[in-house]
């Protein structure tokens, strides 16, 4: 009773019982606004329902330090933060960093209400948004409103954190059955949930559920991905057309689109889809590299050259921001005959990252090489190229699958056929059965008149990757299940997208705590091999099962 009388003297007298009894206490609080004035009347606000623990900064560094520091309960961004990064990139980067659990509350203030500020604000879903000026009871409102709903799926959040996806989706079930009142964002959870967990039939299965009930538009965006991760491509685009119609501003659903229209070879409908979304939202960083992208290989160089622009301003203080974005406009511009604008974008380029860290610097060096070649001065492509070279020799992860091959084909035109062939078996190594990317590696091998070496490389990559994975199988079979789990453990860490090995890697983890009884470091080993593997896997038998003996054990890890 003490206690309560404590808690009244520090609220306001009117108001409902309700009201007077909801405090603050004992939650973390992070203030971010660049004006003193705002950040001690939100203070002041906060400290009127019992708050105590309340960090104010004035930018979005500052922010993310603190987050890193001592992750918040609640967040009151400002959009606007002056220089330097605004709120929307610090919510994405937050969460990048994982500084932001499920249970905290993440709410974006702004005076502002442009389309475009509206639009991207609500693309990167804050818990809320607040426009300037608010009144005391409506932050409490949208305060109390948010920590009821985050209280109610604490456990569900606690299950995607600890990445115990399965147990993520049987709590959600268990809320359905009995009628909880967030029912369809209980299906939408678990939708994420299944996702997350790279059970793309599952998802499938799921969203066609939720769409039987009721007709929703993130219920066919998810239905579109799940099909689009199964490399079922026609059916994809059919069911996010349909989710454009259901609702036209609709603007993840026009990003997926894109990508899918990508896959079935539809370069000028993907580019004209990704206009239509940067209409609607151009913010979106992520999105002007894609149109960027997309349309410098459609041969549409002002599209790209403004997509590239507008993705370098955006990602000046963004985590998303990269040289490769310096390397498409420069591009561009040496194919509207503005080279010397292109050479101008490099140097800006190395004065942004002059203290960059080794992937930026790497990122530097991909692109330096390949557009120092297309300018045609070869000494400062080869001077690139071998820095870029030396960086993959300390970090060979570094490279993704089509900066690896970018790099090969730029070391194959400078004649350094070495750098160019072992760039390639790497990429073999890891695609062995993706006759694709064989057809495009025989393809640079006979355009760099090495047709025959070519096939006599993928052989020999493919040979011994079958005895590997052989090996690996082997050990298990009798019974050296630790011997073939640290094989098949250092080739899949080599190979990490590699479909056969991630797969053995994962069925001899499953099988040694069969053996040895279960724990949680090695089923998150398990889990980690199996949500490497592409999309394509999800109608796999094999992956089926291991999916499902996965689940098996997380089962009964949880139950223990």
């Amino acid at each position: 009773m003490n206690r309560l009388l404590e808690l009244s003297r520090k609220l306001p007298v009117s108001g409902s019982r309700n009201e007077q009894l909801w405090t603050l206490e004992g939650q973390r609080i992070l203030i971010v606004d660049d004006f003193a004035q705002v950040r001690t009347m939100l203070r002041e606000m906060l400290v009127s329902y019992g708050a105590t623990d309340i960090v104010s900064v004035k930018n979005g560094e500052d922010a993310l330090e603190a987050m890193s520091r001592q992750k918040p309960d609640i967040v009151l961004c400002d959009y606007n933060l002056g220089e330097g990064k605004d709120g929307q990139q610090v919510l994405e980067e937050a969460r990048e960093h994982d500084f932001l659990p499920h249970s905290s509350i993440f709410i974006l203030v702004t005076a502002e209400n442009t389309l475009s500020m509206v639009m991207g604000v609500v693309e990167h879903e804050p818990d809320a948004y607040l426009t300037k000026p608010f009144t005391r009871v409506v932050l409490q409102n949208r305060l109390r409103r948010l920590q009821e709903k985050k209280t109610h799926f604490s456990a569900i959040a606690r299950a995607i954190e600890r990445r115990e996806y399965f147990r993520a989706c049987q709590l959600c079930d268990t809320a359905i059955a009995r009628g909880d009142r967030y029912s369809f964002e209980l299906m939408r959870i678990k939708g994420d949930a299944l996702e997350r967990a790279s059970d793309h039939l599952a998802a499938e299965a799921h969203f066609r559920q939720v769409l039987e009930q009721r007709e929703l538009p993130w219920a066919q965006l998810g239905l579109g991905r799940a099909l689009f991760h199964q490399q079922r491509y026609a059916q994809a685009q059919e069911v996010l057309e349909q989710a454009i119609e259901m609702k036209e501003n609709f603007v993840a659903a026009y990003d997926w689109l894109a990508r899918v229209q990508a896959a079935l070879g539809q370069n000028a409908q993907s580019e004209a889809t990704l206009l239509k979304a940067v209409e609607l939202s151009p913010k979106n960083l992520r999105r002007q590299k894609a149109l960027g992208a997309a349309a410098l290989s459609n041969g549409h160089l002002e599209v790209a050259e403004h997509a590239f622009k507008t993705a370098i301003r955006e990602g000046r203080s963004s985590i998303f921001g990269s040289p490769s974005d310096y390397g498409g406009l420069a591009q561009a511009q040496i194919g509207m005959g503005s080279e010397e604008e292109a050479g101008k974008v490099l140097e800006r380029m190395q004065r942004v990252y002059s203290d960059a860290d080794d992937a930026a610097q790497l990122q530097m060096a991909l692109v330096e090489g390949q557009v120092q070649g297309q300018l045609g001065n070869e000494e400062a492509s080869r001077a690139a190229t071998q820095k870029a070279l030396a960086l993959v020799e300390n970090n060979p992860g570094a490279l993704s699958r089509e900066e690896a091959m970018n790099l090969a084909q730029t070391c194959f035109s400078l004649g350094d056929t070495e750098a160019g062939t072992s760039l390639v078996q790497h990429v073999v190594r890891a695609n062995h059965e993706d006759e694709t990317m064989l057809s495009r590696a025989r393809e640079m091998f006979a355009q760099a008149g090495l047709a025959e070496q070519g096939e006599s490389v993928i052989a020999d990559e493919r040979k011994a990757l079958i005895k590997l994975n052989n090996d690996g199988v082997a050990l298990a079979k009798q019974g050296q299940i630790k011997e073939s789990v640290s094989l098949l453990l250092k080739a899949a860490q080599a190979m990490p997208d590699n479909v056969a090995i991630n797969l053995n890697a994962a069925q001899s983890l499953l099988m040694l705590m069969r053996r040895d009884g279960a724990n949680w470091r090695l089923l998150r080993q398990a889990q980690e091999r199996l949500q490497r593997l592409s999309g394509a896997a999800s109608s796999n038998e094999r992956y089926r099962k291991l999916l499902a003996m996965a689940q098996a054990v997380e089962q009964s890890l949880d139950h223990a």
